[in-house]
């Protein structure tokens, strides 16, 4: 093929890439009801006010959104635009909505274009008398069998994420939660768990619960914590490689971070994070539209900011590290409120859009009571910065994000720069010191040991390639004789298969092979040298430690005969 052919082609390839990436259509529905029909149970106070904040967000962010909620008095007074085409949460308008979703599903599969179909829910949880556990609907109900039979699956998308804030509550700081009997929380945990959704492939959740199974709900934002935090993390907080997507990975890391630092409640929130099997980094949000965005640099000065309208209403929060950039896209208002816990300043949409961000002045700060206090001071007082994303991963078994490759959207977009300006944000360019075993070479009835130096850096996602470098020899002498090996080579490998830390590599290269004894010496410093590794990576007490089986193989000739001289090993490395 001659050069214009290459061109031709990659061009066409870049394309498709590219007109695959906007074949994607994502559509959502929001059902949000403060009511309850246990008697024991009263209404909720903001669930309305989360789902009128849940389709602003989505809406923000390109999703197609449909809204089912039945507002209060204070929820109408805000005269929000999105409650203009809003109905009520009623069984009959979700299977309305449901089967409109599907019929435009699979317009879209006729026309060659994906559907991600995001539902979420927030309001009550609870079980009925058989102990069946099930979400409030006005007039209805939506139980586990309901929730798959007539929303989740003829939704007839590709791929459907379910977030999900199931409430009561109570004071100003009131709970969300069913009953606090285990058997029904253990209930109302089974309609969106791991086993549940396992037959599910293309099916995801989130959602968050406590010790007592409870999440909460506060009069200072309100909103529901959780909920909260959640768009938060989609409006950008939580897009930790920087590349305009949020997947399941970095949400869940981002709200765990954010919950981390509660610790004045009765019961500390919890995230569940369950990715689609089918593709475990399938992302909840993509890369957003033009419109009012917040660009927050490394010397933006503060690391933790609230966003609110002019009516109190919190928009998003932020905890960044110091060398962390952010970019948080905001729901349309003509006057912002930008606060720090000790400082805040008022700015309209016309300087947000000429990034004319005004000097932030002092503000007082007033508690009010213990609980609080508790989330003042702690919710959001932890950066989702990259040691503590990586330790989420690896304790919830999630997928991580691939760092690589993030890249600015296309025209359009308003994305700036990586969210790291100074670090670099891959998960493996690192540095890696080992110790490793093997047998001896020549087939000598001994072993050799000695150190090793690698380097390894990502490519395409779950592709890595880097160096390495190493130095053998046989502590114990056999009949007199010693062998010293050294190698260097380059690498090639996969990572991170199947979903888990697994990793495979192979290497080629040069090497030296020398060998002593009492009466000579002698060595081959042209050897042709192999290598090969398969083994898991991850942490053990704080320390990034890799585990690797080896085996090795080196093109010697014994005898007058070219052959090749095998040696089976351990290796167990120390990554920066």
């Amino acid at each position: 093929m001659n050069k214009l052919g290459v061109l031709l082609g990659a061009a066409a390839l870049f394309a498709a890439r590219d007109a695959s990436a906007e074949a994607l259509v994502r559509r959502a529905l929001v059902i949000a009801h403060n009511g309850s029909d246990d008697p024991s149970l009263p209404a909720l106070r903001f669930a309305d006010d989360d789902g009128v904040l849940w389709a602003e967000t989505l809406q923000r962010l390109g999703v197609e959104t449909t809204l089912l909620v039945d507002p209060d008095a204070a929820t109408l007074a805000g005269a929000r635009p999105v409650l203009a085409g809003a109905r009520p949460p009623t069984p009959d308008e979700v299977k309305r909505e449901v089967a409109r979703l599907r019929a435009a599903s699979l317009a879209d599969d006729e026309a060659g274009r994906e559907t991600d179909v995001l539902v979420v829910y927030v309001g009550h949880g609870n079980t009925d008398e058989a102990g069946r556990a099930y979400f409030t609907l006005a007039g209805g109900r939506l139980d586990k069998a309901s929730l798959y039979a007539d929303v989740v699956d003829p939704l007839g998308a590709d791929y459907v994420h379910l977030i999900v804030d199931a409430c009561r509550a109570s004071g100003v700081v009131g709970s969300r939660g069913g009953q606090t009997d285990t058997a029904v929380l253990a209930e109302l945990r089974g309609m969106l768990a791991r086993e549940q959704l396992a037959t599910r492939p293309t099916v995801g959740a989130l959602f968050a619960e406590s010790e007592d199974g409870e999440t909460h709900e506060w009069s200072r934002i309100r909103a529901g914590v959780f909920s909260h935090v959640a768009r938060s993390g989609l409006l950008g907080a939580a897009d930790i490689n920087g590349d305009g997507q949020v997947e399941y990975s970095e949400l869940g890391a981002f709200v765990s971070a954010s919950l981390q630092g509660v610790k004045g409640l009765p019961a500390r929130l919890s995230i569940h994070a369950f990715a689609p099997t089918g593709a475990p980094r399938r992302p909840l949000v993509g890369q957003a539209p033009s419109g009012p965005s917040l660009a927050l640099s490394t010397g933006f000065g503060h690391s933790r900011l609230s966003v609110e309208d002019a009516d109190g209403r919190r928009l998003a929060d932020v905890r960044r590290s110091e060398d962390q950039y952010v970019m948080l896209r905001l729901p349309e208002r003509e006057v912002y409120w930008l606060r720090t816990p000790t400082s805040e300043a008022r700015v309209t949409l016309a300087e947000l859009s000429q990034d004319v961000l005004p000097e932030l002045k002092p503000r007082e700060l007033q508690e009010r009571g213990p609980a609080e206090e508790a989330l003042r001071r702690g919710l959001f007082a932890m950066p989702l910065d990259k040691d503590f994303y990586d330790q989420y991963v690896a304790a919830a078994g999630l997928v991580p994000v691939d760092f690589s490759r993030a890249f600015p959207p296309a025209a359009g977009g308003d994305f700036v720069s990586r969210r790291f300006a100074i670090s670099s944000p891959s998960p493996w360019p690192s540095w890696e010191v080992g110790l490793l075993g093997h047998q001896a070479p020549l087939g000598l009835g001994s072993f050799s040991t000695g150190p090793s130096l690698s380097w390894r850096s990502d490519t395409w996602p779950h592709l890595y390639y880097g160096a390495r470098a190493s130095y053998s020899l046989m502590p114990v002498a056999f009949e007199g004789i010693r062998t010293h090996r050294a190698t260097v080579q380059g690498l090639l490998g996969l990572r991170d298969g199947v979903r888990t830390p697994l990793f495979l590599e192979a290497g080629l290269g040069w090497g030296v092979l020398g060998v002593t004894s009492k009466a000579r010496r002698m060595g081959d410093p042209t050897l042709l040298t192999t290598h090969a590794a398969a083994g898991v990576a991850g942490r053990l007490f704080g320390l990034k430690l890799r585990l690797a089986a080896t085996v090795a193989a080196d093109r010697v000739t014994l005898d007058g005969d070219d052959q090749w001289d095998r040696m089976f090993g351990i290796e167990l490395g120390l990554r920066r």
